[in-house]
């Protein structure tokens, strides 16, 4: 569990206003001082996150975010990065308190988080219930009467839980309640490598290992192609691009299928035999994330880019940029090998992406190896509800090298479908 890629969790967000009980839910819930807790109100700025499991769902982060009733000088900013949050999470936790009608601002917060087809347990802080205990008074905090008392509630929320944050006893009951969620756009069963890997199967994997390579390791979606291929009691077998004709030609029988890194597309192109399918990391990670036919139909603005396009190139992740980086060089050098100068380039990289996309000709995509499929889906749908093409880099290295059919060739009937 603690290996699993963070985009391979489930994403879980913890909402409130300030002094809600958001933090001391967390810190109860994963037994840890996650989040800092004050009386203070505003004392958790930035969202925080902490990795942990919660049966059944298995891995998950958990965030926590500022309360959004923030009024400090910075509390727009801070509301922006919790509006970030809302788009990138599979489930939502909402807390309010048992003492405090809920506002407007927690209609408004909640309503977007069902805009946003966010699952949501409603989760009732009985901060003073101990006290009206040990006074003999009646206590009515019972998430049912508290939500049966305000109906708009009932509407939003999907699962309603109520508890003491500052006491352990009910911990178990609300990590169940949890548990029994059904989180929104996680992968699920489905695979990298679903319903094209057998039993027995061999699958050639070419890895280049260049100077952009990480040292002493091979990159996320090479690990977890190696993995699925075990898992499907396949037979993975891996090389640099110039070894493949040789490892080819050590097979008693042809490989099922060879999957390459896209920056060796064209090589890896010539020294496979046509009678085998080929294919890349990138164009898996495109169809196990998003929506593979989405970004093959981004394919045609290709050809349409001239002089003073506008071009963003977005990576789901923030590295260290080598001096033949993929996005900010190799790409830009490859569409200018193919006639394509002049354009207007912009970068982005790890959580930005802009909002407004309407102003580009064009997006490249990395694989998004390290976004979760929510945000993929959802920066894939940003484009295509703006008018905006989109590929990715597998997708256009492919293209530019004119043997997209053949990459795609795999996936057609999904695509077609």
């Amino acid at each position: 569990m603690e290996q699993t890629p963070k985009a391979n969790r489930v994403h879980i967000g913890f909402f409130g206003r300030c002094n809600a009980g958001k933090s001391t839910l967390i810190n109860m819930l994963t037994d840890q001082p996650v989040s800092l807790v004050s009386e203070v109100a505003g004392t958790t700025t930035d969202p925080v996150s902490k990795s942990m499991e919660i049966l059944p769902l298995g891995p998950v982060v958990i965030t926590d975010t500022a309360g959004i009733d923030d009024t400090t000088e910075l509390g727009t900013l801070r509301m922006e990065k919790t509006e970030e949050v809302v788009k990138k999470i599979n489930l939502a936790v909402y807390v309010l308190r048992a003492d405090e009608e809920p506002t407007a601002d927690d209609m408004h917060w909640l309503g977007l988080l069902k805009q946003n087809n966010v699952p949501i347990a409603l989760f009732i802080n009985e901060i003073n219930a101990e006290i009206d205990k040990e006074n003999n008074i009646e206590n009515k905090t019972d998430a049912s009467i508290y939500v049966e008392t305000h109906k708009g509630l009932s509407e939003l929320a999907t699962v309603i839980g109520a508890a003491d944050f500052t006491s352990k006893a009910k911990r178990l009951e609300l990590l169940d309640l949890l548990g029994g969620l059904t989180p929104l756009d996680v992968e699920g069963d489905q695979t990298l490598l679903q319903g094209l890997v057998e039993e027995g199967d061999t699958i050639i994997l070419v890895c280049p290992i260049d100077s952009a390579a990480p040292k002493g390791r091979l990159i996320l979606p090479q690990v977890q192609t190696i993995r699925e291929i075990l898992d499907y009691k396949g037979l993975a077998l891996v090389c640099q691009t110039e070894e493949l004709p040789a490892m080819i030609n050590s097979l008693k029988n042809p490989p099922k299928m060879v999957i390459c890194d896209s920056q060796a597309f064209d090589r890896v192109d010539e020294l496979t035999p046509s009678t085998i399918p080929l294919t890349s990391f990138s164009i898996l990670m495109a169809r196990f994330k998003g929506k593979l036919q989405d970004l093959v139909a981004g394919v045609e603005a290709i050809k349409n880019l001239k002089a003073g396009s506008k071009v963003l190139i977005s990576e789901g992740c923030t590295h260290r940029r080598q001096c033949d980086d993929i996005g900010t060089v190799k790409i830009p050098n490859l569409l200018k090998k193919q006639g394509h100068t002049d354009l207007q380039l912009e970068f982005t990289s790890g959580g930005a992406f802009p909002k407004d996309v309407s102003q580009y000709d064009l997006i490249i995509h990395c694989g998004a190896c390290m976004l979760t499929r929510r945000e993929v889906l959802r920066r894939i749908e940003c484009a295509v509800v703006q008018g905006t093409p989109i590929v990715n880099y597998g997708v256009l290295i492919a293209a530019l090298h004119g043997i997209l059919e053949r990459a795609i060739s795999p996936f057609i009937d999904e695509i077609k479908g």
